[in-house]
C-alpha cells in the first residue's frame, strides 16, 4: 500500500484533503455542539465535501491498482532481463519491452551509459533495435524519484537545449540536429525515451511494448491504414497521462457516451445534495405544541421588531408577503497616505411569507464596496453574493482623517466596525418559531416548480 502512494501522487493528495476535511469537521461540530449550536450546518458540508472527494479518491485508488497490477509483468521483465542466466527467459523479457524484433544481447545496463541521471534507478535498460531505433526503460522507488530523473536525463543529454514540444505530463518530443525524434516520457514511477525517425515509428514501438500513448501527447498520430496494422500490446493504465488519469481511461473502457451519462447523474446528485442539504441544515421548526398563527399577526410581530435596539431595519418589498431585513454595518469615508478611501457594507435577508405551508422562506444577499482614488489612480472592487450563510463574525478597523456623510472631516482617526450575523437573524427565527411558522432559508427562492430542488 505505501508504494502505491509514492507511485501517485493523486492518491495521496486526495487521500489527505479528505483526511484534513474530516478532521477540520469533527473540530468544528465539537466547538458548535459545545456552544449549544446546531450541528446540522457541518453535517451538510461533511457529506458535500464526500461528493466531491470521494469520488476522485475511489477514482485515484482503482487508477492506481489497476497501474500497479499491469505494470507488475514489466517489473519482473526488467528484472529478469537483468539478471536470468536463461537466454530464453531474457529473450522473452526483451520482446515484452521493446518489441517482438528485440534482441536481448543488443540490451545494456542504461545506468553505465548516462551516470547520474539514471544513478537512483533500481532497473535501467537501453535497447538498441533494427533501423536504429533505440528504447530506454528505467523504474525508480516512487513518483517524485522518476520526475528528477526525467529532467536530469533532459539536462545530461542536451535535449533541454533543444526545441522541444510538450510537457512532464504529456511527455516531451524533441527533434536532434540529424532529423531524428526522441521522445521522453515520465509515467508513475518509471521513465520511457524512445527514439525513431519519425513520430510514427515512435508510436508503434511503444504500442509494440505494450505503453499505451498519452492523451494529447505531442506525438503525430497515426494515419488510419498505419493504426490499423500497428502492433497493439496490452492496455498499460500507468503510462497515460496524469492529466486525465481514471477519466481517460474509463472512456477509453466505456465509451464517452457512457461517461458522460455517469458524470451527468454525479452532478445531479451533487446539486440536489447542495440545494436540499443547504436548506435542510438551516432550516428551524417551532417549538413542539405552539400552533401557527395567522399571516397578519405575523406580520405584525415582525414590524414590531423595528421598535426595539436592533441593528437593522424591517421594510416591506413589492410582493405581497415580502420583507427585507437590512443591516448597514459598514459605511465609512476617509483619507490616508494621500489617498482618498471608501467603503460600505450591507447584509441582507429577504423574507417569503407563504401562508399555506406555514413557511417563511429565506435568502441571505452581501453586498461590498471598497473604493480609493490618489496619486496613482483609482481602484474600485465590488462584489455581491446570495444563498445561505450559516455563521459569520467580521470586524475591521481602519485609520485616517475620516469624513461625514456631508463630506466635512471628523475629529475621530479611526473607524471600527463590528459584524455578527447571530445578532441579526436570531430575533428574526425568534419572532417566526415563536409564531409557529416554520424558518426555512435557501440558497435560491426558484419558482415553485423547481422547490423539490431548492428546498
Amino acid at each position: 500500500m505505501f508504494q502505491l502512494f509514492r507511485n501517485s501522487p493523486g492518491l495521496l493528495i486526495t487521500l489527505l484533503l479528505l483526511l484534513g476535511g474530516l478532521a477540520v469537521c469533527l473540530l468544528l461540530g465539537t466547538m458548535m455542539s459545545h456552544m449549544g449550536a446546531s450541528r446540522r450546518p457541518i453535517l451538510w458540508f461533511a457529506g458535500f465535501f464526500l461528493l466531491v472527494v470521494g469520488p476522485q479518491l475511489a477514482g485515484n485508488l482503482w487508477l492506481a491498482l489497476a497501474s500497479h497490477r499491469a505494470d507488475a509483468p514489466r517489473r519482473e521483465a526488467l528484472s529478469k532481463l537483468a539478471t536470468d542466466p536463461d537466454p530464453a527467459v531474457r529473450g522473452a523479457a526483451a520482446k515484452l519491452l521493446f518489441g517482438p524484433d528485440a534482441d536481448p544481447g543488443q540490451t545494456t545496463d542504461a545506468r553505465a551509459i548516462f551516470g547520474d541521471a539514471l544513478s537512483q534507478a533500481e532497473e535501467a535498460r537501453f535497447a538498441i533495435l533494427p533501423k536504429g531505433e533505440t528504447v530506454l526503460l528505467a523504474r525508480f522507488r516512487g513518483y517524485s524519484a522518476a520526475e528528477n530523473a526525467w529532467v536530469a536525463y533532459l539536462r545530461v543529454t542536451g535535449l533541454n537545449q533543444l526545441q522541444g514540444k510538450g510537457d512532464s505530463q504529456r511527455g516531451l518530443l524533441v527533434t536532434r540536429p540529424n532529423g531524428e525524434k526522441v521522445y521522453a516520457l515520465h509515467f508513475q514511477n518509471s521513465v520511457g525515451i524512445w527514439t525513431g525517425p519519425d513520430d510514427a515509428s515512435i508510436r508503434k514501438r511503444m504500442a509494440a511494448g505494450g505503453f499505451r500513448v498519452p492523451w494529447r501527447a505531442p506525438l503525430e498520430p497515426l494515419p488510419p491504414v498505419a493504426m490499423t496494422k500497428a502492433p497493439q500490446g496490452p492496455p498499460t493504465p500507468g503510462a497515460s497521462s496524469p492529466q486525465t488519469g481514471w477519466m481517460a481511461t474509463l472512456s477509453s473502457r466505456w465509451g464517452w457516451p457512457a461517461l458522460i451519462a455517469l458524470l451527468s447523474a454525479y452532478l445531479f446528485v451533487v446539486v440536489l445534495f447542495y440545494f436540499k442539504g443547504a436548506a435542510w441544515a438551516a432550516t428551524r421548526n417551532p417549538p413542539p405544541g405552539v400552533p401557527p398563527c395567522d399571516v397578519a399577526e405575523l406580520v405584525a410581530r415582525l414590524e414590531a421588531l423595528n421598535t426595539l435596539e436592533i441593528p437593522f431595519h424591517l421594510e416591506r418589498g413589492d410582493s405581497p408577503g415580502e420583507f427585507f431585513a437590512t443591516w448597514r454595518f459598514a459605511d465609512a469615508r476617509w483619507m490616508d497616505l494621500a489617498r482618498a478611501r471608501g467603503m460600505s457594507r450591507t447584509f441582507r435577508i429577504r423574507l417569503r411569507l407563504d401562508e399555506r405551508s406555514g413557511v417563511v422562506r429565506t435568502t441571505d444577499y452581501l453586498s461590498r464596496f471598497d473604493g480609493s482614488a490618489g496619486r496613482g489612480g483609482a481602484e474600485l472592487a465590488w462584489k455581491a453574493s446570495l444563498g445561505i450563510v450559516f455563521f459569520q463574525h467580521e470586524h475591521q478597523r481602519v485609520f485616517g482623517l475620516q469624513f461625514d456623510e456631508n463630506g466635512k472631516p471628523k475629529a475621530d482617526l479611526s473607524y471600527a466596525y463590528t459584524f455578527k450575523l447571530d445578532e441579526m437573524k436570531s430575533p428574526l427565527i425568534q419572532v417566526v418559531t415563536g409564531a409557529g411558522w416554520k424558518w426555512r432559508p435557501t440558497v435560491w427562492q426558484g419558482p415553485t416548480w423547481l422547490r423539490w430542488l431548492t428546498e
